[in-house]
């Protein structure tokens, strides 16, 4: 009997194939001078197939095809032995001549139907499905070949039809309960479909496949260290199973563990070349890391495999958007959305689109869409609390309220959303001590789910300072690349360098980038190229690498926009790189946005951030990283020239709007226009955990937010001071 595996992250099935030998009329051939009857000489390419060994098996049935060439049953087990190698089309060939020579053979019908699904043939394959048991109604696989080929079509009653009546059949079958447990996971049953394969898995427990699919709803559940566990153990007994080394890098995503991913997706890729799933996930790898021309690369190379994949076009949204192509990213997400008007993802990526854009009540529409008939109803609850100020009596607050009933059941990624909605939901409602206690367990959730170490992250600032001294910028000045074209605007998240970067963008000779990687990429902080990371990458710099630095980031930032006198690049971190931004861009502009320290911190503790601030999620490492940043703008302070960047207070600009402004835009080399005190008109696309307020009027509610919150800050006080929890 021979088993065909056909799984994936988003498509769990189960199929099989038989080869049974009764019944064969005894003929014989010639074999090196010896006469086998031909019943002896099927079960002999049977015992090699069985074996992997397919290249005997071949040779045994063109011999029994060279004497008899509409042997029906050499034919089947041809088009079996093609399939067990990867050739589809060749082996449904083989077995429509078996048909062809014997029409009247359930099985021949039942494994034709099979293969005509494989091929994307689904109506032939219910003809064959139906065929197979019209012919012989007690063929209980045939029940279940057929069940797929429903499932194929989304008709899933049908589809559960076929397997019970396989199972009334056969009740342990293990691939029929295999089947039911993938229905019930379309279903959007979890528990229900881990049932079923467990049941499989009794059954045969060398069904790898009901194994694979097991681990695939447990990853689902948030239940991966048992999901891995399943997984490692599938692979060490078949290391080629392509799907299994794919699955096992869509949890390791979820991890964070972005590079182990990778080699995961690579062995899946060597296993199976053209496996359009595992060039999803190095896609969605390579996009967790920020390396988005390599995503784009991948999914594209998805889309080549499988154009009419849905979530292909959804994780190339996705792509788009981070790279700021809001177009072709509305583009992609419409696509899925055609393919699979239910796809999740993609209402909620075309949700995010219209955030960016401000359209409000659009995303609102498709996040309300996935909450009531989508597959991430929890995400999209926590979406929909961000789309506005929450008031009493709004639909979201007994949405997210009613969910919140049943947290315990829920996995913790899913938990993490929800206490983060209602953190927002109750902070805007004004009910501060239920928002907080939100707050503190949706972050204490997501600090174990990260991994972040305060006292390496302080050693980074510490060799920062010792390494960009007063001697080596003076050793080092003059050399950079001449280009006045950016405008770096930086600081603290949630400081206020949104409402800021707003402000110039909205100037008509500014194109306003937001918040792009190339310069933490040029300074080499995740690795991507070979060498040491920074700053230790920076202490042996030559003058030519200076000024080549320079023209590389100038080069990319002017690329964006080439019409544009001044572009603005709003990456908070790059308060890291000030001494560098000094040296290798002499004349570029560097605005220093500053927020009261415990407001800056609370409006950070109070957002699920999307990527990189690993600082937030607990309040004394956050005052920490605080402090650290804090005394790093010092050191700025003291080994540069007076001027070397513009200090601007958010507490200022939103008191004096316009006055700030003014000078803002003086120090950007710019002449004054009355375009930038209507930053909050400004149709382009924002990218950043305040696109909400920035397209509000300025307005003083965030102002000495913390006192709200006090009783609750005693260990992010003394961070900010220095010191830590352990202390």
């Amino acid at each position: 009997m021979k088993k065909n595996s056909k799984i994936n992250i988003s498509n769990g099935k189960k199929t099989e194939f038989s080869l049974p030998l009764q019944s064969i009329v005894p003929t014989v051939m010639q074999q090196q001078n010896k006469v086998i009857p031909i019943n002896d000489a099927l079960v002999m390419a049977s015992n090699h197939q069985n074996a992997g060994r397919f290249k005997e098996c071949e040779t045994i049935l063109r011999k029994i095809l060279q004497a008899q060439p509409k042997n029906a049953k050499a034919l089947h087990a041809m088009g079996i032995l093609a399939n067990a190698v990867g050739n589809v089309k060749v082996a449904a060939q083989f077995v429509a001549k078996a048909i062809e020579a014997e029409p009247g053979v359930a099985l021949f019908h039942a494994n034709m139907g099979e293969m005509c699904r494989l091929l994307k043939r689904g109506d032939e394959a219910i003809i064959h499905g139906k065929k197979a048991i019209e012919l012989d109604s007690g063929l209980a696989f045939a029940y279940g070949n057929l069940g797929i080929a429903y499932y194929d079509k989304k008709d899933y009653e049908k589809a559960e039809e076929c397997q019970r009546a396989a199972l009334k059949l056969k009740p342990d079958l293990a691939v029929a309960l295999n089947n039911m447990g993938s229905i019930y996971r379309e279903r959007k049953d979890e528990e229900k479909a881990s049932s079923y394969y467990r049941q499989a898995i009794k059954s045969n427990p060398d069904n790898l496949e009901a194994q694979n699919n097991l681990a695939v709803v447990l990853t689902k559940l948030d239940q991966l260290e048992e999901a891995m566990a399943i997984l490692n153990k599938v692979i060490a007994k078949s290391p080629r199973y392509a799907e299994a080394h794919a699955n096992l890098g869509f949890a390791l995503l979820i991890l964070e563990k972005d590079r182990e991913a990778l080699a995961c997706f690579d062995r899946a890729l060597r296993a199976k070349p053209d496996y359009a799933e595992a060039y999803i996930g190095v896609a969605r790898a390579y996009h967790s890391m920020h390396e988005l021309d390599l995503a784009e690369k991948h999914i594209l190379k998805a889309q080549e495999i499988d154009p009419d994949m849905a979530e292909s076009y959804s994780v190339s949204g996705t792509i788009y958007l981070a790279q700021g192509l809001a177009e072709l990213a509305k583009k992609s997400f419409k696509k899925a959305l055609k393919i699979d008007p239910e796809l999740a993802s993609a209402k909620q990526g075309l949700g995010n689109v219209y955030l960016e854009e401000g359209k409000f009540k659009e995303a609102e529409k498709l996040f309300v869409s996935n909450i009531n008939g989508g597959d991430d109803k929890v995400g999209s609850l926590f979406s929909l609390a961000q789309t506005k100020k929450v008031k009493a009596g709004d639909k979201v607050i007994a949405l997210v309220e009613k969910e919140a009933e049943k947290i315990n059941e829920l996995p913790d990624n899913k938990k993490i959303y929800i206490h983060f909605a209602l953190g927002k939901i109750y902070d805007d409602l004004g009910e501060y001590d239920k928002a907080f206690e939100n707050f503190i367990e949706g972050c204490r959730l997501k600090r174990q789910k990260i991994s972040y170490n305060a006292e390496q992250s302080k050693h980074n600032f510490t060799r920062t300072k010792e390494i960009f001294t007063k001697e080596f910028i003076k050793k080092n000045k003059g050399h950079g690349f001449k280009s006045d074209a950016p405008v770096f605007v930086l600081g603290m998240p949630r400081s206020g360098t949104t409402l800021t970067e707003q402000i110039i963008a909205s100037h008509p000779a500014v194109h306003g980038a937001g918040e792009i990687f190339d310069l933490l990429d040029l300074a080499n902080w995740k690795g991507k190229k070979p060498g040491p990371l920074f700053p230790e990458n920076m202490a042996n710099l030559t003058h030519e690498q200076l000024n080549a630095m320079g023209r590389s980031y100038a080069e990319g930032v002017i690329a964006r926009d080439k019409k544009a006198l001044k572009i603005t690049d709003k990456m908070p971190a790059n308060f890291f790189h000030i001494g560098l931004i000094h040296l290798i861009l002499p004349d570029a502009k560097i605005v220093h946005v500053s927020r009261d320290p415990l407001d800056t911190c609370i409006s950070c503790f109070t957002r699920l951030f999307s990527h990189n601030q690993n600082s937030t999620y607990d309040l004394n490492e956050l005052g920490l990283h605080y402090n650290n940043y804090n005394d790093l703008m010092d050191h700025w302070r003291k080994v540069l020239p007076k001027g070397a960047f513009y200090d601007i207070r958010y507490e200022d600009l939103v008191d004096d709007t316009e006055g700030q402004a003014r000078k803002l835009i003086e120090y950007c080399g710019l002449e004054w226009d009355d375009e930038c005190l209507k930053f909050h008109e400004n149709k382009r696309n924002v990218k950043t955990a305040s696109l909400a307020q920035v397209r509000q009027p300025i307005y003083k509610t965030s102002l000495a937010r913390w006192k709200k919150y006090e009783k609750f800050l005693g260990p992010l006080i003394e961070g900010v001071s220095g010191k830590s929890a352990s202390q």
